[in-house]
């Protein structure tokens, strides 16, 4: 199922509403938004009546709303490929770095030196961590009740490793799930940051647009 908009946002209900939340939020917009409830604006009205209609179709109907949900972008991202291979190359495989040891002229004349801003260090990477919170966060992700437990996993996964471009797809798509899409939109975007080709982000930026 191919689509160019998405109907959750469309109603404005989260993707783990019930129906009957998604079939009051239905007859609340279609009110607002019928044809002849707004004279004046009558062929904006009718396409957009024509947008929940369509939507609420698809999302009150379980067969079409389970067959809605199984598109690859809705899907939980496992690790990314050759990213095993990426962790021994490049930015990836840069070591930590000790803080040198002062020497006793700088320990004697500390107190009336300015301190310098340590904030411009190098990030050390924890690979480890980051996997083992990865997964804690893919294991959550696997049930509704517990989404917003595998957010704060993803977040301490990206903490570990700030490039972990599977953390950030599955963090902003558990955003999604929650009805939470201006946060999912922004760490979509950082996807793109990480991988420009993520076609399933780019894809997910669109259906999530601010023009509907």
């Amino acid at each position: 199922m191919a689509v160019k908009k998405d109907y959750y946002k469309i109603l404005g209900v989260a993707p783990v509403a019930p129906h009957d939340e998604i079939r009051k939020a239905y007859r609340m917009l279609s009110k607002k938004y019928h044809p002849d409830l707004n004279p004046h604006l009558k062929t904006i009205a009718e396409d957009k009546m024509k947008e929940l209609v369509e939507s609420y179709n698809v999302l009150n109907n379980s067969n079409k709303r389970k067959d809605y949900d199984r598109q690859p972008q809705f899907q939980v991202r496992r690790f990314q490929k050759n990213r095993r291979k990426a962790l021994s190359s490049g930015d990836f495989a840069r070591k930590p770095k000790f803080k040198k040891e002062p020497s006793l002229l700088e320990r004697l004349l500390s107190p009336f030196l300015k301190k310098s801003d340590s904030s411009g260090s190098d990030t050390i990477v924890d690979f480890k961590q980051a996997d083992v919170h990865f997964t804690l966060g893919l294991s959550m992700a696997e049930q509704e009740v517990f989404y917003e437990q595998a957010k704060t996993e993803f977040k301490l996964s990206i903490k570990f490793d700030p490039k972990f471009l599977e953390s950030f797809y599955n963090l902003a798509l558990m955003c999604y799930k929650l009805g939470e899409f201006e946060e999912a939109k922004v760490n979509f975007q950082k996807v793109l940051q990480i991988g420009k080709d993520d076609q399933q982000a780019r894809k997910m930026i669109q259906l999530l647009r601010d023009d509907y």
